[in-house]
């Protein structure tokens, strides 16, 4: 299912997005705003690890320790 939306972009706003779009406007916006969305979600998400403590080390640490329990299944 798709909704159509409508906006107003300033004129040169507008061929910029035209001259990028290569003659897809709608494709080319809807993957320019999946992009945005994408990234905003990426900025939260750290934002939350970084609350809850979850760094590179952290991450390392886990890592490790998963290892230590597969080699502890193995013997």
């Amino acid at each position: 299912m798709t909704q159509q939306l409508s906006v107003k972009l300033a004129d040169d706003l507008a061929e910029r997005v035209r001259a990028a779009a290569g003659g897809n406007v709608s494709a080319w916006v809807q993957q320019a705003l999946q992009a945005q969305l994408d990234r905003e979600m990426w900025q939260r998400s750290k934002e939350i690890d970084a609350l809850l403590g979850i760094d590179d080390r952290w991450t390392a640490e886990q890592m490790a320790l998963r290892e230590q329990a597969r080699g502890q299944a193995v013997q």
